[in-house]
């Protein structure tokens, strides 16, 4: 099967993609979270990436948004990028299509100079990319999550000293 193009979500995607991720997650959350960091301070130029088949449709999505890292006096040490939600749809999972979407999304975070990308996330699925449990580099999540889904990718701009708490843009449920 033909790998599908990735490219950054156009306007007229808009309600594709909340299709899209209501079919993947049987539900409005992940789509309202798209919709709520779509046009904020927290929405990255080209961060919506899309997944398009052969036939122009979209069959995948995945969101960077821009998070905080704060330090213990709650301060902003800096804004990092985190990933989420990924959809595909249920008919094209696990025929590569995820994993176009990472590959392209860790080739944006570095080639913008990010130091890292964090996540929450299935145990099973987002070490393949080099994802790690994030408290073991010192970034803490910001609820008590279990370390095997609480995760970062270092990238090549990564800085041993850079720790904190993540916080996640506003329009992620609290």
């Amino acid at each position: 099967m033909p790998q599908p193009t990735i490219r950054p979500e156009a306007s007229a995607d808009e309600a594709g993609i909340r299709a899209l991720n209501e079919a993947a997650f049987r539900g409005n959350v992940e789509g309202g979270i798209v919709d709520g960091i779509r046009g904020t301070d927290r929405w990255i130029p080209d961060g919506s990436l899309v997944a398009e088949d052969t036939d122009g449709a979209v069959v995948g999505h995945l969101l960077l948004s821009e998070g905080d890292l704060v330090g213990i006096d709650g301060a902003v040490i800096r804004r990092i990028w985190m990933l989420g939600p990924v959809a595909v749809l249920p008919d094209r999972q696990r025929k590569g299509i995820g994993r176009a979407l990472m590959r392209a999304a860790i080739e944006l975070a570095t080639d913008r100079g990010q130091p890292l990308i964090c996540l929450l996330g299935h145990a099973d699925y987002y070490p393949r990319f080099g994802f790690e449990p994030a408290r073991g580099i010192g970034i803490e999540p910001p609820r008590p999550w279990r370390d095997a889904n609480w995760m970062a990718l270092r990238l090549p701009a990564w800085e041993p000293g850079l720790r904190g708490t993540a916080r996640f843009p506003p329009a992620f449920p609290g």
